[in-house]
């Protein structure tokens, strides 16, 4: 599989930090080249120069994901900076309020959706054109977990993961005869920044939801939108590769 990925180019939003970082990483090391598209400037930066100092073929770009100008210029640059664009993995998403749904505030809700739905939607739009013009091509877009289950006082992030679902698989079958392959990965709880605040009995209360008894690591997941993007699922389409220590199956 890694010689699949010589030569070609990824694009990985979120990706200055968690699963996204992971999945950088695990690009440039099969020997691809990668786009790090984030809003955090600093931890993009700082990412990005520790690997161009390793000789890996890395750039950041800095992009607001509510804004669909900016998404559409990011993409536009990315494919002139570097040529080509092979595989795109849509990673970037927020958290969001917790509260019942009669009292979520309306604005966190429009933020959640913004980001983790709309912004999956113009990613996609203005990176398939690019994509199209390669043979073999792939989108993996970051689901969740909670993309298929209910969880309480959380309701903008389940809906707009299970959004991020829908997409995706709607895509997937305009797409199916094209060449572009588009798919998405439902992590379980990852440790994360997201997830890793600092509380070891959180981190406890989460884990046990788990039968595996753990959280999960960004490089299990990484590895999980590698294989989405190889040949080595040439047959996976539309498919939510759940990756969750057996969390859905309580």
């Amino acid at each position: 599989m890694h010689e699949f990925f010589n030569g070609k180019v990824a694009v990985v939003t979120g990706g200055a930090s968690g699963i996204g970082k992971a999945t950088v990483l695990e690009f440039l090391k099969r020997g691809a080249s990668v786009a790090i598209v984030d809003i955090n400037n600093e931890a993009g930066e700082k990412l990005a120069s520790s690997l161009q100092a390793e000789q890996f073929k890395v750039k950041y770009f800095s992009c607001q994901l509510t804004d669909e100008s900016a998404i559409k210029e990011s993409m536009q640059q990315v494919y002139h900076t570097f040529g080509r664009l092979d595989f795109a993995y849509n990673n970037a998403g927020i958290g969001g309020e917790f509260a019942a749904v009669a009292d979520y505030p309306t604005d966190d809700w429009d933020k959640v959706m913004a980001i983790n739905l709309r912004a999956v939607f113009l990613c996609m739009k203005y990176q398939i054109p690019f994509l199209l013009q390669q043979k073999h091509s792939a989108i993996v877009n970051c689901a969740s977990v909670l993309s298929t289950v209910a969880y309480e006082n959380d309701s903008a992030y389940v809906a707009s993961k299970f959004g991020v679902l829908g997409l995706t698989k709607t895509a997937a079958l305009e797409y199916a005869k094209t060449g572009l392959r588009i798919n998405a990965i439902s992590p379980g709880f990852t440790r994360t920044p997201m997830i890793d605040k600092g509380d070891p009995e959180k981190e406890r209360l989460i884990a046990a939801k788990h039968p595996v008894g753990r959280l999960a690591e960004p490089e299990e997941m990484a590895k999980a939108v590698l294989w989405l993007c190889s040949q080595e699922s040439s047959f996976a389409i539309g498919l939510n590769l759940t990756i969750d220590g057996g969390y859905t199956l309580i």
